[in-house]
């Protein structure tokens, strides 16, 4: 009996996990290329410096030159994909 107990919290520990992730992936989030085309879609954008992203803030920080000659830069965030002020 206690064997079977030990199964049955196994099983239920196993199902519990793969629930909490299966939420956590249904998320939506904006991918790396999607913030980037943002970038890329603005007046003054004549070439792109760099593109870093902040874990623990979940933003993109897109670095580029303007066509006035200088450096911008722009954060999107992950979850929203809109530009943060």
């Amino acid at each position: 009996m206690k064997k079977l107990s030990f199964i049955f919290l196994a099983l239920i520990a196993i199902f519990v996990n793969s629930t909490a992730y299966a939420v956590e992936a249904r998320t939506p989030t904006v991918s790396i290329s999607q913030a980037l085309q943002d970038a890329r879609s603005k007046d003054n954008f004549a070439t792109l410096k760099s593109a870093k992203f902040d874990v623990k803030e979940k933003l993109y920080n897109i670095t580029y030159l303007t066509k006035d000659g200088d450096f911008k830069t722009i954060k999107i965030s992950k979850v929203s994909g809109k530009e943060v002020k």
